[in-house]
């Protein structure tokens, strides 16, 4: 099992994502009186952005170290995860709140398609 880029990439991204995210404290947007808005915009607290650094970091190593392709195959999964609950987050928050997508949004579904696209591939393009 060889280096993977793609891992390294997406993790950076993650990484970059969770520590901007920890810097905007109120990045996420509440409404108490809308339950799935006010249950997502927990994905913007401080404990969710640690997650997503630490996803990010552990994407990174797998990536650029020679680990197992299992430790490679969990770093997906977990990106996969992460990646599929923010796209649901920023568009839930879109809708409700400007009644369109955003480019958050935008930018999310591309990031979760390529991670799903990689999860499926066999591998080769990545490498």
């Amino acid at each position: 099992m060889g280096h993977r880029r793609f891992l390294v990439v997406t993790g950076f991204e993650t990484l970059a994502t969770g520590i901007f995210m920890s810097a905007q404290q109120h990045f996420m947007r509440d409404d108490p009186h809308a339950r799935v808005v006010h249950v997502v915009h927990h994905l913007g607290d401080p404990n969710w952005t640690l997650i997503l650094s630490i996803v990010g970091v552990c994407a990174i190593m797998a990536g650029a170290c020679r680990y197992s392709e299992r430790a490679q195959k969990w770093a997906l999964i977990a990106l996969g995860a992460l990646w599929c609950a923010y796209l649901f987050a920023f568009a839930v928050q879109d809708f409700h709140f400007q009644g369109r997508i955003g480019i958050n949004t935008l930018f999310t579904l591309f990031i979760f398609i390529s991670v799903l696209v990689e999860a499926v591939s066999d591998g080769g393009g990545g490498r």
